[in-house]
């Protein structure tokens, strides 16, 4: 495979050690004890392919981790689509992107940041790497990258403002194409049962956070490093903030678009008036006509309207009223889609 990939040279091509880690959301632990691994000394490069954060138990230890691993070797720290949400959600909390942030388990990334307040805070050092996180990179033989790449455009072409959403969301077409791009391309997004290496790319999301493992690819002798996920608490996805009494969100104000019906019915658009991980706050749109829900409805619909950022759900009216004549109808989210097409149940 590898002989197939470099041109059927013996010597791989890369002059110093360099690995891939892919896609960690949140599982630091893991994280911990891939690194332990991996062979590193000062001259090692290691390239994060993003997706540091949501879903799992401790998205800060694994930024810190990222960031301390700088004081032992060259690190080059990726964007995932999750971080690209996260900063939706911190720069612009009223956006699409934040609210598709909340109900991908952005919660649970604030929960790693809750100040004791009922509020959350980022050190100063957490929101300087955000920023700094890069859309791609590349070495003299491998192109690394969160998602995957344009078909049909030289990576020497790429550019990181006008293909970023590409580079951060694709998937489709990129995951089945046979076409040489000159470098091979190692990428995550895509969960995997385990690490996939194709004569043109590499795929080292093998879906830790999922159940699965978290991985390095090995670029100089084209080999994956694997570690298993460690059994986990039966809590699935942690809230942000708590209340002391219930276990209720607190829920953030957002005017996402909504698409929603009875399972099986048409469909109607919606926006909402607040959000959080379990349920959506629903007003008609103005000139709609008579009430489309009532108490215990089931119904399905999608959240956003971008076919790559958008979630699916299936929910349960539980609340009907009217304000300043439009309908309003809150919703108790029962299943959402996790950015990869599968149900997830939300917690109860």
């Amino acid at each position: 495979m590898l002989s197939k990939i470099f041109g059927g040279s013996k010597r791989f091509p890369e002059e110093r050690r360099v690995y891939a880690i892919g896609d960690v959301h949140g599982c630091a632990s893991e994280l911990t004890r891939l690194i332990s691994k991996l062979e590193i000394d000062r001259d090692t490069l290691v390239v994060f392919l993003g997706d540091y954060v949501d879903r799992g138990a401790n998205s800060r230890a694994v930024i810190e981790q990222v960031i301390e691993l700088r004081s032992r070797c060259e690190v080059i720290a990726l964007m995932g689509n999750h971080e690209s949400m996260f900063i939706d959600f911190l720069e612009h909390p009223e956006s699409t992107g934040a609210g598709l942030f909340i109900l991908n388990g952005g919660a649970a990334t604030l929960a790693n940041y809750d100040d004791g307040t009922g509020s959350f805070s980022l050190p100063q050092t957490h929101v300087e790497f955000l920023n700094s996180l890069k859309i791609f990179h590349e070495t003299q033989s491998h192109f690394f990258v969160h998602a995957g790449v344009p078909l049909k455009k030289p990576l020497n072409a790429l550019d990181p403002v006008a293909d970023r959403e590409v580079c951060l969301w694709t998937r489709g077409p990129f995951l089945t194409s046979t076409e040489d791009w000159g470098k091979l391309v190692v990428h995550g997004h895509t969960p995997v049962k385990r690490a996939e290496i194709h004569p043109n790319r590499v795929n080292i999301d093998s879906a830790c956070v999922f159940g699965g493992s978290l991985s390095a690819y090995d670029c100089n002798n084209g080999k994956i490093i694997s570690v298993a996920r460690q059994p986990q608490s039966a809590q699935s996805e942690l809230i942000y903030p708590k209340d002391n009494r219930n276990r209720i969100a607190v829920r953030f104000n957002g005017r996402m678009p909504v698409t929603a019906g009875l399972r099986g019915g048409a469909r109607q658009a919606f926006e909402t008036l607040n959000y959080n991980q379990f349920g959506l706050l629903l007003r008609e749109m103005p000139g709609s006509k008579g009430s489309w829900f009532s108490m215990q409805d089931i119904i399905d619909g999608i959240i956003g309207t971008d076919p790559q950022t958008r979630v699916e759900f299936i929910g349960q009216i539980v609340r009907v009223e009217t304000r300043d004549s439009l309908v309003v109808y809150g919703v108790k989210l029962l299943k959402v889609t996790n950015g990869n097409g599968q149900w997830i149940d939300r917690p109860a």
